[in-house]
């Protein structure tokens, strides 16, 4: 190992063990034997309370969270032109900036799958990976008559960026093939020099091969020549991770894990599938080493990848408490501590309630109905409405709080809601949030953004009008390009989550539709684009209200086969970096003839949502925006829909592995029966 690797690698253990020393012994006791007791899951012996409750306070000192998410990053090829499956050196460099700035270090993707992962407290880990075993991961050249590792390579970077951020690490591990990183006259030697200088080797397939539907024997083989083959330069060594080609899922998927070919047994530790997710901690419950998420690095959009996801996950990342015989973790996070991890669980009380595990999951599961705040002022109906949640096994209500109208609810105390009187004593709506908390229920504010008829009315100065200056639409619309218009929306967010609302919901947020919009007078305008408005407005707010919350955004259900933004800005892909959940409003009897070749796309309910989810995630899979489709519970044309068109649309989000959906109908009317689906 080159002395700068050995250096920088001392320097690491001698900072993690004075990091440790000190947030450990230098802070005082505050909390009882008893509560240590009850959030441990071992029994302490006499004398050691102390010591666990300086941990603890360590903990929350640094914000651990070893049950968060880890970033495994994904590269295919370090090149001269930035590509979809291409990094510049350039850019390599700044991502490990970018993971060194935000306090992340490197470890071993092995470590990781072993729940090894021993980094100074208040740190997190990031795993880095290549897939393909291309030129550009470990390039050696000649310099002054020697061999040496060109400084423009990911191994050279790797290695040049760690000895100039001492205690960052420069370990990756290279997924490779056959004919690993071109020049054939030095494969062996590359190999030798990875496993000496502590980067790891992982199985990619002897031939790049696409195993999807493979029997095991396939499989096997293609793993057993290229372990031989990698035994050719590092007698003994066996890959101890895999990773899937593309989506190349065998006929028995545990034959990717272990197995045999002509004698020869293999086994891994871990399998890393394409992408799109960071991976979970190693002592999350729902941590599975064989199915490993990664997230590939890219210029997306004129946006690096890596920056959206690490904002993506900010507030419920990995960070360590500096001691690995500990599993530290804030409270609201328990429910996703896994099994069997044979460590000491400290758990403490964050200074700020952020995004938590349970929150997460509700998101990820919430089923329910729109209500508007009009039929939420009645008690009766609103008893309806929670009698419905219950009957129908349903776990959500987004209620509206600013409306098409421009009016809320209650009587705000946002600025400019008590300056134009937007406000409408109706809901007792702190009440409201607190029953709908005690009986579990996951709830959603909807705010209606750039229609707002009211504020035009209150603020002409705001309102769009057309190029001869007549209000748009009726003076409906104010200025999307407005920083008073996004303020007074943004404070409302605020306002919500303060309220009790568990997430907040966008709609209308986009620009008026139609030829006359398209050259209509914006007084804010300053020569952005549509689609860029729109983006920059969601990048706005989630800078605004932090990543600890859930926020989301409806879009129209054209835009997942649309080529352009028909003329309103919106283009999920582009929309998606900064929000939680995208929410398109796939009713089908909005759908002309023709769309998904149908002459009547509303008696196709089924099929309609379907086709339609498969384009939505095509656009939004790689930002990690999750889909929570708007689903049509009204009659539009013919058929009349009723329970079993309900049914169809559930059932095909589902089917495409969508566990969470709305129902939207104006009236507040909904079928009964509809949920769970009945397949009689």
């Amino acid at each position: 190992m080159p002395k700068s690797v050995k250096g920088y690698l001392l320097v690491l253990v001698v900072l993690a063990a004075v990091v440790g020393i000190f947030t450990i012994s230098s802070l005082p006791v505050t909390t009882s034997s008893e509560d240590i007791q009850k959030n441990s899951n071992t029994s302490q012996p006499e004398g050691k309370v102390p010591a666990l409750e300086e941990m603890r306070l360590a903990a929350k000192k640094v914000g651990a969270n070893e049950l968060g998410v880890v970033p495994i990053l994904v590269y295919h090829r370090i090149g001269e032109e930035e590509g979809r499956w291409t990094r510049t050196p350039e850019n390599f460099r700044r991502d490990l900036q970018e993971l060194h700035d935000r306090g992340y270090v490197l470890v071993p993707l092995n470590e990781y799958l072993e729940g090894n992962i021993d980094i100074p407290a208040g740190k997190s880990p990031a795993v880095i990976t290549f897939d393909d075993s291309t030129a550009g991961h470990f390039r050696l050249v000649e310099k002054d008559g020697e061999t040496v590792v060109d400084p423009d390579c990911a191994v050279g970077i790797l290695l040049d960026f760690a000895e100039k951020h001492p205690g960052f690490g420069h370990t990756a591990t290279f997924f490779i093939n056959a004919q690993p990183f071109g020049q054939p006259q030095y494969w062996k030697e590359k190999l030798k020099l990875l496993d000496k200088w502590g980067f790891e080797i992982g199985s990619h397939t002897y031939g790049h091969k696409n195993l999807k539907n493979l029997p095991p024997e396939k499989v096997a083989e293609q793993i057993v020549l290229l372990q031989q083959h990698i035994q050719e330069a590092l007698p003994g060594y066996q890959p101890k991770s895999f990773a899937i080609v593309q989506d190349g899922i065998p006929q028995v998927y545990e034959s990717l894990a272990a197995g045999e070919y002509n004698g020869v047994k293999y086994k891994h530790n871990g399998v890393l599938m394409w992408a799109w997710s960071a991976a979970q901690s190693p002592f999350n419950k729902k941590y599975d080493p064989y199915r490993i998420q990664r997230v590939q690095v890219f210029q997306d959009n004129g946006t690096s990848s890596l920056v959206n996801w690490l904002n993506r996950i900010s507030s419920s990342r990995y960070v360590s408490d500096g001691n690995p015989g500990t599993i530290a973790i804030p409270e609201g996070w328990q429910e996703a501590l896994g099994d069997d991890h044979g460590k000491e669980v400290l758990i403490y009380q964050p200074e700020k309630k952020g995004r938590t595990f349970s929150l997460e999951e509700q998101a990820s599961q919430a089923k329910g109905v729109h209500v508007t705040f009009s039929y939420a002022s009645s008690q009766d109906r609103w008893n309806n409405i929670l009698q419905l949640v219950e009957k129908e096994q349903l776990s959500t209500i987004q209620l509206d709080l600013k409306d098409e109208s421009g009016r809320i609810g209650y009587l705000s105390q946002v600025k400019m809601a008590k300056e134009i009187g937007a406000g409408i004593d109706m809901l007792p709506i702190r009440d409201m949030l607190a029953q709908l908390k005690k009986k579990g229920i996951y709830s959603i504010a909807r705010i209606v953004i750039f229609r707002d008829p009211y504020l035009a009315q209150k603020k002409p100065q705001l309102m769009v009008r057309d190029k001869n200056g007549v209000p748009l639409m009726g003076g409906v619309w104010v200025d999307p390009y407005s920083k008073e218009v996004w303020d007074y929306n943004v404070e409302l967010a605020r306002e919500a989550y303060e309220l009790g609302f568990d997430e907040v919901q966008f709609d209308y947020i986009r620009f008026p539709e139609g030829w006359a919009a398209r050259s209509a007078v914006y007084n804010a305008g300053d020569g952005r684009g549509r689609v860029e408005v729109i983006a920059d407005f969601l990048r706005y707010a989630r800078s605004q209200l932090g990543w600890d919350k859930m926020l989301s955004a409806t879009v129209f259900g054209f835009t997942g086969f649309a080529v352009d933004d028909m003329g309103i800005g919106q283009r999920p892909e582009r929309m998606a970096p900064y929000i939680d959940y995208i929410s398109p409003m796939v009713y089908p009897s909005h759908f002309g003839p023709g769309n998904y070749g149908f002459s009547n796309p509303n008696a196709h309910p089924y099929e309609v949502i379907d086709k339609s989810m498969k384009d939505f995630k095509k656009l939004v899979e790689h930002t990690g925006c999750q889909l929570r489709p708007w689903l049509q519970s009204f009659t539009m044309g013919y058929p009349p829909y009723g329970r079993k068109e309900v049914q169809a649309q559930i059932r095909a989000a589902e089917d495409n592995g969508i566990s969470t959906w709305l129902l939207w109908n104006p009236g507040v009317s909904y079928p009964s029966n509809f949920y769970p689906l009945s397949f009689n």
